[in-house]
């Protein structure tokens, strides 16, 4: 019979056969598939989106990020793309408020690294808080 354009192609996307079996061309395609895909954001690594290999996000990510993210409202750390420290101390206690509506809510349901961490994170934060508004009070 011969071929007819009809508009369209159907592509079989199944990753098993009839019979249960992985199809050879399924991991090339899986492969293809995903450097092809451009609705995935750059996330500043060299071109290419991150994965969850290269950046899991844990609950300890979680708070180390929000804690980086005070540190440099505070003025403590230069932002990551460079440039000067810029002090913003209503977004870092804003901040900091997230880290301790965190630990409310999280209260009990915490490994106890994960307590502890945050325990010590929100603790820190708040030091730093009073020490950098009293240095600017002055």
């Amino acid at each position: 019979m011969p071929e007819q354009d009809g508009g369209f192609k159907v592509a079989d996307k199944r990753l098993f056969t009839e019979e249960g079996n992985l199809r050879e061309d399924a991991a090339r395609d899986k492969v293809e598939d995903k450097r092809s895909d451009d609705s995935v954001p750059d996330l500043g690594s060299g071109g290419r989106a991150r994965s969850d290999q290269d950046f899991p996000m844990t609950f300890q990510t979680l708070v180390f990020s929000l804690s980086t993210t005070a540190m440099m409202q505070l003025g403590i750390l230069s932002p990551p793309e460079g440039g000067p420290q810029q002090k913003d101390l209503a977004a870092a206690k804003q901040t900091i408020d997230i880290l301790v509506i965190l630990q409310e809510k999280t209260r009990g349901n915490l490994t106890s690294e994960e307590s502890q961490l945050l325990e010590a994170s929100v603790y820190d934060l708040k030091m730093t808080y009073v020490k950098v508004s009293q240095s600017i009070k002055l």
